[in-house]
C-alpha cells in the first residue's frame, strides 16, 4: 500500500508538516511505501478560467504534474493544513482546486478510486471544537468529489502556545493512526 503525505503549511518542518510526517512513519513501521510532498517546495499555479468557465478552464504546467503523479499511485491521501482566517490555507484551496483535472470531461486521467484520505489540520486558536466545520468541509469535499473515504480526523490546537513538537500526546495519536491504516 502507498500512503502520500501532502503538507500544506509553509514550513518543512512546522506543526503540520510534523503530524503529517508522523502518520508516515506509522504507516513505514506497518510496512507500507511512504511519500511525502511539501507544497511550499512547488511552484502551483491557481486555475484560471476561460470565458466559458470551467470548460474553458486552463490547466498550468507547473510542479503540480509531480503531485499528479504521486496522486495516481497512492492509495491513501495523508492531508495536512494549518488554519487561516478560519479556514484551510491558500496552498491546500489551490492544490484542491487543481484537482478538479481529474473530474474535467477532457481529463485523460481518472483519479484513484475506493481510496482513503486522513485529514490533519493545525492551528493558534486554543479550541478544540473550533474548526470542526472545516474539518467537516474537507471531508465532504473529498469523499464528494474524489470518493476518498476519510478514516482519521486529526486536530492540533492552542499551536502558539504549545507547538506540535512539545506534544507527545498528538505526536503519539498521529503515528497510531499510520500504524492502523
Amino acid at each position: 500500500m502507498r500512503v502520500l503525505g501532502v503538507v500544506c503549511g509553509p514550513h518543512r518542518m512546522g506543526n503540520t508538516a510534523l503530524l503529517v510526517r508522523r502518520v508516515l512513519e506509522g504507516a513505514e513501521e506497518k510496512g507500507y511505501e511512504t511519500e511525502l510532498i511539501c507544497l511550499s517546495d512547488l511552484q502551483i499555479s491557481p486555475l484560471s478560467e476561460g470565458p466559458g468557465g470551467l470548460y474553458e478552464v486552463s490547466f498550468p504546467k507547473d510542479d503540480m504534474e509531480k503531485v499528479y503523479r504521486a496522486l495516481e499511485r497512492m492509495d491513501v491521501l495523508v492531508l495536512g493544513t494549518p488554519i487561516y482566517y478560519d479556514h484551510v490555507s491558500a496552498r491546500t484551496k489551490i492544490f484542491i482546486d487543481r484537482l478538479y483535472y481529474y473530474n474535467h470531461p477532457d481529463a485523460k486521467k481518472r483519479f484513484p478510486r475506493n481510496g482513503r484520505a486522513v485529514l490533519v489540520i493545525t492551528y493558534e486558536w486554543d479550541n478544540p471544537e473550533a474548526y470542526d466545520g472545516v474539518l467537516e468541509w474537507l471531508k465532504r469535499t473529498l469523499e464528494h468529489y474524489w470518493k476518498l473515504r476519510v478514516v482519521a480526523t486529526l486536530k492540533a490546537e492552542g499551536t502558539t502556545k504549545r507547538p506540535v513538537a512539545e506534544r507527545e500526546d498528538l505526536l503519539e495519536r498521529a503515528k497510531e493512526i499510520g500504524l492502523n491504516l
